[in-house]
């Protein structure tokens, strides 16, 4: 890392006369115009970095934001990521990421954050119950996923609404009327699963839910599907996720089940994975740069209204439905 003694020493002036220029005080005790013009292209030229632990000592922003990710996993959270760390570059942020397992909150894992002076706080992940943005209350904070009202915080995600209307008129156009909804016994996946009854007025629509935790989609849908092939499959399963999807397309092949001829299979998020499984799946887009960007610039103004914000998701129309 390049210090204000390596700035000085190239320009052969004193460091204190360094750190009055890159703290924005040069003005104060007269320092030339030239001179601060010349140590501000030096210190851009040696790719200098303010210390940011001296910026909080000054009571500064350190342009550091937590990121608190419910599932290093999950390959949704995974894209989320990417987009906020292209943000922090374009904007001269730094991220300090923080996870948990199992996606349960434990202290011990966000105890990282409190060794930091902070700008915000990011959540990657919904979360109904939690209570532990309750200890950065001073931060502003803000949540990608749906979170509890009781919590002042940001949230942002799609509409899983307007994402099933999609997916109910597209069903209903290829004259498509038993569903069978597959999920995890998590929160989210129920509130999906209740989004898509009520899209799904004319259609057959059941819900099935797995006691595993939502990080083993992949089982989840891979084991709902076999019981349903034993009992009997409709012919359309609606899966909580593209990894549910993605276990259930294995299970129905393993049992000489055709996808797309014999049963057909939808997911939700589009994950990257989702356009290059085969058969391609179909699933609902979450808009997840238009979601990244305003839950990142919410925190950077410091504007995080204790609201959720819901963004339009898209129909992706592939092979498997």
């Amino acid at each position: 890392m390049v210090s204000q003694k390596q700035i000085a020493e190239k320009l052969g002036v004193s460091i204190a006369l360094v750190s009055r220029v890159l703290s924005g005080r040069a003005e104060e005790i007269g320092i030339a115009p030239n001179t601060i013009d010349r140590v501000e292209k030096m210190a851009e030229e040696l790719g200098y970095v303010p210390s940011a632990a001296a910026l909080s000592l000054k009571g500064k922003s350190t342009r550091t934001i937590g990121v608190v990710v419910y599932d290093f996993k999950d390959p949704f959270f995974g894209t989320v990521v990417h987009h906020l760390q292209a943000l922090a570059h374009e904007h001269n942020y730094t991220l300090l990421l923080v996870g948990f397992q199992n996606r349960t909150p434990d202290k011990r894992d966000l105890q990282p954050l409190s060794k930091f002076n902070l700008d915000g706080i990011i959540a990657v992940g919904s979360d109904f119950v939690e209570n532990w943005p309750k200890d950065f209350s001073h931060l502003p904070c803000a949540r990608i996923g749906h979170g509890s009202e009781k919590i002042e915080s940001l949230k942002v995600t799609s509409s899983e609404q307007a994402g099933y209307a999609q997916l109910a008129e597209h069903l209903r156009g290829r004259n498509l009327h038993q569903t069978v909804f597959l999920g995890a016994d998590t929160a989210i996946h129920r509130q999906r699963s209740d989004a898509f009854e009520k899209a799904a007025a004319g259609l057959t629509m059941t819900s099935i839910f797995d006691p595993k935790p939502e990080d083993s989609s992949f089982e989840v849908g891979r084991d709902l599907t076999m019981q349903l092939i034993h009992r009997g499959l409709p012919e359309v399963l609606v899966c909580g996720n593209d990894r549910i999807a993605m276990g259930a397309i294995h299970a129905a092949t393993d049992a000489g089940i055709r996808v797309p001829e014999d049963l057909k299979v939808v997911g939700y998020d589009d994950i990257p994975a989702a356009a290059q499984f085969l058969p391609p799946l179909t699933s609902i887009r979450q808009p997840i740069a238009a979601i990244a960007k305003e839950v990142f610039d919410a925190v950077v103004c410091g504007n995080c209204p204790n609201e959720t914000r819901l963004l339009a998701p898209e129909l992706m129309i592939r092979r498997s439905a």
